[in-house]
């Protein structure tokens, strides 16, 4: 699978943590942990700007930039971590589309209650693509990520951040020889039997799920990296989700590697863009106008219902046209 463009929705103007403390009233503890201990300093909020209407200007972006391949567009997927459909139906995710991409695009909605849900959709259309006939030409799919902070359990997650509102939309295609950048290295782990996370949650699944957060992040991990063939010594870069910032330290720390490999551009700035986090900083380190970076690149997701993912991502020195 080759990721030829990623397009990001980022709102310019970022809300100020103090600001977000006055609005979501989190408490003094949450408050010096977020500023002083994670330094956060803000989040990616679009408070006038609807779900469809953020997918919508993440989708516009990318497709101004390939008009040429907008026709032989055959899947659109949108990866999100709440578990229900866009969320309440397919038809306004269909709606969204319907002006942009040709009727004969399959739309689909992902998800698998985690903020993994944009790897394992990537996955997904990786398998669904090389069984289109190309008898006229390439076939492309879209993966979309970004969601609402409409709920306080998807505002801030007490003692490890804040959540943000950004957005992609990625541009995919079989061809792994085209410019851009490839999937190299594949790699999953579960904490079993705490799905229930989501809606319910009691002190022995939390106790539960720390004890298990770092050897399940880090099976993941390694597994991604003998899948690409590489050992962590090759990565020149580890894209982070944002949340608990000391979690890329301790990764760094177990893989042997720099602490300062870790890409920390947005880490503090952004907040947790669920499924987004990743795409967002595999677009600064490697899809920049300004300055795209080369080599292999390590983006991590974990997900509250006890996913894990982790994939491998190479680009090659040719910048990706635009």
């Amino acid at each position: 699978m080759n990721i030829i463009d990623v397009a990001t929705m980022i709102n310019p103007e970022l809300t100020p943590l103090d600001a977000l403390q006055a609005r979501y009233q989190w408490g003094e503890r949450n408050h010096k942990i977020f500023s002083r201990f994670l330094k956060l300093e803000s989040a990616c909020l679009f408070p006038d700007a609807s779900l469809p209407q953020l997918l919508k200007g993440s989708l516009e972006k990318l497709l101004r930039r390939h008009p040429d391949k907008r026709g032989q567009i055959r899947y659109l997927a949108y990866a999100h971590s709440l578990n229900s459909t866009f969320p309440f139906g397919t038809e306004g995710l269909r709606n969204m589309a319907a002006s942009l991409l040709p009727a004969q695009t399959e739309i689909l909605s992902a998800t698998q209650n985690s903020c993994a849900s944009s790897f394992n959709a990537l996955s997904l259309l990786a398998s669904l693509l090389p069984g289109e006939h190309k008898e006229d030409g390439p076939r492309y799919a879209v993966l979309l990520t970004g969601e609402k902070c409409f709920h306080r359990t998807i505002q801030y997650a007490n003692q490890n951040g804040i959540f943000g509102e950004g957005g992609t939309a990625l541009l995919l295609a079989e061809d792994d020889t085209l410019p851009g950048c490839t999937v190299q290295g594949v790699g999953q782990a579960m904490i079993g039997g705490i799905g229930s996370r989501t809606y319910h949650s009691s002190p022995s699944l939390e106790n539960r799920y720390d004890h298990d957060f770092m050897p399940t992040m880090m099976r993941a991990i390694h597994r991604a990296l003998a899948d690409a063939g590489i050992g962590a010594d090759r990565l020149d870069g580890i894209l982070p989700y944002h949340m608990s910032p000391i979690t890329f330290d301790r990764i760094a720390d177990q893989l042997n590697v720099p602490r300062d490999r870790v890409f920390r551009t947005h880490l503090y700035r952004l907040g947790h863009c669920f499924c987004g986090d990743g795409f967002i900083n595999l677009h600064d380190c490697c899809f920049s106008p300004s300055a795209p970076r080369s080599g292999y690149f390590l983006a991590v997701a974990a997900g509250v219902a006890g996913t894990f993912g982790a994939r491998v991502f190479h680009r090659q020195q040719e910048r990706s046209p635009r």
